[in-house]
């Protein structure tokens, strides 16, 4: 019995072989390309999806924490604002003024540091005179706090504006508010 193989079905037969295995080795590699290609854009998603509510959730918590900062810095004024009129009313200024001047600093915390690099070479009462003039007091009021009387406020803020240079068109308490 000799098995005898024809040449045209020889060939067929290696064509469709070949074929065959050319599309095993294709799905072989190609189907987990795809499917992995799926996955990271499956991955991908999450991450921004992530990403997205940390930057949400930072952006709630920033802003939490700004309001309560604007709360404690609203509350800090009035109570700063009730000080100013106790030591106002009150003889015992000594204490009260340094106490209101440890909230003031708490308020405004860069006030002092700025005005020294405006100004570098500034006095701590010129400095105690600009923060009474950031809370917009009146010459009278500031002569009260700082026990000077009203004339003796004015000329200090005319060394205040010579010191810093101001011409008369320029406003004192304006260059405080900026400060």
């Amino acid at each position: 019995m000799e098995f005898r193989v024809d040449p045209d079905t020889w060939f067929v037969f290696s064509i469709l072989f070949i074929s065959g295995l050319g599309l095993f080795i294709v799905g072989f590699i190609a189907i987990p390309f795809i499917l992995r290609k799926k996955q990271m854009k499956r991955l991908q998603f999450k991450f921004d999806r992530k990403t997205n509510r940390y930057e949400e959730l930072e952006k709630k918590i920033s802003n939490r924490g700004k309001t309560q900062l604007e709360i404690n810095n609203q509350r800090l004024k009035s109570d700063l604002k009730v000080s100013l009129r106790e030591i106002l009313r009150s003889n015992r200024q000594e204490l009260e003024t340094l106490t209101f001047f440890s909230d003031f600093e708490k308020i405004y915390p860069n006030f002092t540091n700025s005005l020294q690099e405006k100004i570098p070479n500034i006095t701590a009462n010129e400095i105690k005179l600009c923060a009474l003039l950031r809370m917009n007091l009146s010459a009278k009021e500031v002569g009260i706090i700082l026990n000077i009387t009203p004339e003796s406020v004015n000329k200090a803020r005319y060394r205040l504006r010579k010191k810093i240079g101001l011409t008369a068109k320029d406003d004192l308490d304006l260059f405080i508010l900026n400060a």
